[in-house]
């Protein structure tokens, strides 16, 4: 009866353990997904880095160090949320900036890191734990294209072990530790940098990562680590979570698939004082109270992760450099809008924006004189709407307003109010900045496609009109 209860906390305990690491890793995975859609994936990046793979050494030279200045403060932001790493690499899967070592560029990845091999060859995101040539952790790599689609490399963000092991702790309680296969260590880490690993007591077959928060997790529990290292080490061979008992210490392993399939490249170790486990011989009702304990430890784990989530609501919410709302908002915003105003029968109109010749300033004046022009757009179109009006990036110098209750004459008059007001800034370049409107009115049972097509219809005969104007209709 004993055996059975216990077995039944050992089996909670590795399922526990296995959905907190599960989830933790989740959380994660949604940050690098609004990093590469809102940050990497933009204009800005993707025309310099487009040009690398065919570039000589010195052009080579001059985008990585554009791409570092252009980057940084995105790199120093994700650190501060235990994001360690960002890195692009080039279609031959050569390494091209390495933000945490910038220095160290150029040598071949192939054969070290299967994660990269498989995104730059099948052109798909690939997520995973895998070592590298300096740094362990969880890969999230996303193939990267240019506007016309053509295939262009990959960047890659990675979560360390210690940063998951310190959300996992904050979570659970517990004190977290992990080790790594050595063979894959011996493998693919630079030899400098292998002086950061050390033989593990629990299995010499593994490696513990240098560093403060972990060596003296490894030396606390070493003489517990030694006594259960043979049954360990036997249990490892099954490829599965598990949990030893011994000397008041509650012990599960959590074993870590790498990309390569290797079931258990690395295992997590969680260690819990568990003098509730001998008084189940006692007292039947421990189970209750490990039921609970389980319950709890699940409410907070859902509360972590609510809470990471709404810190990444806001950067999911609005455009990162304009600070307006973007796309998918815009998109939700319009859509509740349209079923509201079919119920009460009111006007609604949009007003789809170009600025015109932009590239040129690009082109001509730098990124940062455009990303300028952008928000001072923004900011001379905000003091002309009203506090119920929705302004949204569409896409580049592309802008969508919302107008509610407002009919078509009177989307012209705010059209032509902005256009005005745009064409009057003060850009601080010798030239002057125009921007072309299309206005579009809702029309019965007409669906939010329909409405945004026939804007950005008008929108083109503005253009081709001359523009610096404003179309309704044709």
């Amino acid at each position: 009866m004993y055996e059975d209860k216990r077995a039944a906390v050992f089996e909670r305990k590795v399922k526990v353990f296995n959905d907190v690491y599960k989830n933790t890793r989740k959380s994660y995975s949604k940050i690098t997904k609004l990093l590469y859609d809102e940050i990497i994936n933009t204009p800005g990046v993707i025309d310099q880095f487009k040009q690398a793979k065919d570039a000589g050494p010195e052009k080579q030279k001059n985008i990585r160090l554009s791409l570092y200045k252009l980057l940084i403060p995105t790199y120093e932001s994700l650190k501060s949320i235990n994001i360690r790493q960002l890195h692009f690499h080039l279609p031959n899967v050569s390494s091209f900036l390495r933000f945490h070592k910038p220095e160290k560029y150029g040598d071949s990845l192939v054969g070290i890191r299967h994660s990269l091999e498989i995104v730059n060859k099948e052109k798909r995101y690939v997520e995973g734990f895998e070592e590298g040539r300096i740094y362990n952790g969880f890969r999230y790599v996303y193939p990267l294209f240019d506007e016309e689609k053509r295939h262009i490399g990959s960047v890659e963000t990675s979560l360390s072990f210690k940063a998951l092991s310190n959300d996992i702790e904050e979570t659970l309680g517990d004190e977290i530790d992990f080790i790594l296969k050595k063979s894959i260590v011996e493998r693919k880490v630079w030899e400098d940098e292998k002086s950061h690993y050390i033989m593990s007591h629990i299995n010499h077959s593994y490696m513990h990562e240098k560093g403060d928060e972990y060596i003296p997790i490894m030396y606390k529990y070493q003489q517990i680590n030694q006594s259960i290292s043979k049954e360990v080490t036997q249990k490892m061979q099954n490829q599965k979570g598990f949990c030893i008992s011994k000397e008041k210490t509650t012990v599960t392993f959590i074993p870590i698939s790498n990309v390569e399939g290797d079931k258990n490249a690395a295992y997590l170790i969680s260690y819990e004082n568990c003098e509730e486990i001998s008084s189940i011989e006692k007292d039947a009702l421990t189970l209750l109270v490990i039921s609970t304990l389980i319950l709890l430890i699940l409410s907070m784990l859902i509360f972590v992760v609510l809470q990471k989530i709404s810190k990444i609501n806001e950067i999911a919410t609005y455009d990162s450099l304009t600070g307006t709302y973007n796309r998918n908002t815009m998109n939700e915003l319009l859509e509740y809008e349209l079923e509201r105003i079919e119920r009460k029968q009111k006007p609604l109109s949009i007003l789809y924006i170009d600025i015109d010749d932009f590239k040129p300033v690009n082109d001509k004046y730098g990124h940062e004189k455009g990303d300028f022009v952008l928000k001072k757009v923004v900011e001379l179109m905000l003091q002309k709407l009203r506090k119920s009006d929705r302004l949204g990036r569409w896409g580049g110098e592309e802008f969508l307003v919302m107008l509610p209750e407002t009919d078509e004459e009177e989307a012209v008059l705010v059209a032509e109010k902005l256009r005005e007001v745009i064409s009057m800034g003060d850009y601080a370049m010798p030239r002057e900045l125009t921007c072309s409107f299309g206005v579009a009115t809702y029309r019965d049972a007409e669906d939010l496609d329909s409405l945004i097509a026939r804007a950005d219809r008008y929108l083109y005969k503005a253009k081709k009109e001359g523009k610096n104007r404003v179309v309704s209709h044709f």
